[in-house]
C-alpha cells in the first residue's frame, strides 16, 4: 500500500519548526514529562500522516531565526513581539553576512522595548540586578556615553534593538590565564593591538586574552578595531548594559553562557558612574552575587579577572 504523500509549503513548515522548537525548548528545561513526548510528536504533526514534500520546499533562510526569537520571548516574557523591523534588518545586511557574523559567535536577536525595574515581572526572569544598581538608577548616578555625550539614565529597561549577541560563556577564573573558549571575535584584535603597543601587554596569560583590558582602552582602541571587522560603524558597537547582561543568559538559555552568573569573573559594562568617565560599571562574578552584582571601578583600571563582552546593535 502506498503511502499517502502531502505537499508542505513554506509557511506550514516554518509552523512545523516553531512547534519543533517549542517542544525542544521544554525537553531541554526538563519541564516535560517523558511519558508526553509521543503525544507531543503527534501534536507536532498534527495527527496526519508524515508529510512529505513532492519537492524541496524553498525555505527563506529567516524563518528559523525568526521562529525561535518568538518562543525565547513567550518562553521568558509570556508574549510574542513584532519582529519586523528584526527581520527587515537582517534582510538589509543578507544571509552571508549573517552567517559571517555567527562564525564569528555572534548570534542575531531581538530585545524588545521592555522595563526591567524592581517591579516589572516576567516569567523567566529569576534574577535581577542588585539593589546598589537601582539605588543608583533612581539617584541620578548613573550615565551613558551616546554619541560623546554623557546621558543620564532614568529607568533600567530593554531598548527594542536587534543585535549581534556574543554568544560565548565568561570562563571560570584560572589566575588570570582563563580564557574565552574559540574567541575568533576579539582574540585576533587584541593579540594584534598587543603586538603594536596600541593597548598595554598582558602579563597574566596569552596576549589574545580578553582579560586585563582597561574600559578605557575598550573605547578608543578596541572598539573602532572591531567595528572594522565586522564592517560596522563604530557607533553600533559597545558593551551590553547592566540590564543586558543580566538579562541575555536567563532569555537565550540554550547558549553556552546561559552559565554567565555561575562564573567567577567580570565583564565590564556600558554604564558610568557619575556624569564624568573615570568610572565604569562591572559585574557577573558568581562571587559578587552572579547575575545580580553590580558594582563600579576606575575606568583605566585593568584586572586579570575582568574583561570585555561587545555588543553590536544593527
Amino acid at each position: 500500500m502506498a503511502t499517502e504523500k502531502f505537499v508542505v509549503t513554506g509557511e506550514q513548515d516554518s509552523a512545523f519548526h516553531r512547534r519543533s522548537f517549542d517542544l525542544e525548548r521544554q525537553w531541554r528545561a526538563r519541564v516535560l514529562d517523558p511519558e508526553r513526548v509521543l503525544p507531543g510528536l503527534q501534536l507536532l504533526m498534527e495527527g496526519k500522516p508524515i508529510i512529505i514534500s513532492e519537492k524541496p520546499v524553498s525555505v527563506d533562510w529567516l524563518s528559523t531565526i525568526l521562529a525561535r526569537e518568538r518562543q525565547y520571548h513567550l518562553a521568558f516574557f509570556d508574549r510574542e513581539y513584532d519582529l519586523a523591523e528584526f527581520e527587515q534588518k537582517l534582510r538589509s545586511h543578507g544571509r552571508k553576512r549573517v552567517k559571517a557574523w555567527q562564525n564569528l559567535g555572534l548570534e542575531p536577536h531581538f530585545l524588545p522595548s521592555v522595563s526591567l525595574m524592581p517591579g516589572d515581572e516576567y516569567p523567566g526572569w529569576n534574577t535581577k540586578p542588585n539593589q546598589w544598581f537601582y539605588q543608583k538608577l533612581v539617584q541620578g548616578e548613573l550615565f551613558r556615553n551616546i554619541n560623546g555625550q554623557m546621558v543620564k539614565m532614568t529607568a533600567a529597561r530593554l531598548e527594542g534593538i536587534s543585535v549581534l549577541i556574543d554568544t560565548r560563556l565568561k570562563p571560570a577564573f584560572s589566575n588570570g590565564r582563563q580564557m574565552y573558549e574559540r574567541d575568533n571575535l576579539l582574540g585576533p584584535i587584541l593579540e594584534q593591538l598587543r603586538k603594536k603597543n596600541k593597548i598595554a601587554p598582558y602579563a597574566h596569560g596569552p596576549q589574545s586574552s580578553r582579560f586585563g583590558v582597561s574600559a578605557d582602552e575598550w573605547e578608543t582602541t578596541i572598539k573602532p578595531a572591531l567595528a572594522g571587522k565586522l564592517g560596522l560603524d563604530v557607533s553600533q558597537i559597545r558593551l551590553e548594559t547592566v540590564e543586558e547582561g543580566n538579562i541575555i543568559p536567563q532569555i537565550y538559555t540554550d547558549l553556552p553562557r546561559k552559565d554567565d552568573g555561575q562564573t567567577n569573573t567580570w565583564v565590564w559594562y556600558e554604564q558610568y558612574w557619575g556624569v564624568g568617565r573615570g568610572s565604569r560599571l562591572f559585574g557577573g562574578n558568581s562571587d559578587g552575587g552572579g547575575l545580580a552584582g553590580v558594582d563600579y571601578d576606575s575606568s583605566y583600571d585593568r584586572w586579570r579577572s575582568r574583561s570585555v563582552r561587545p555588543l553590536a546593535v544593527l
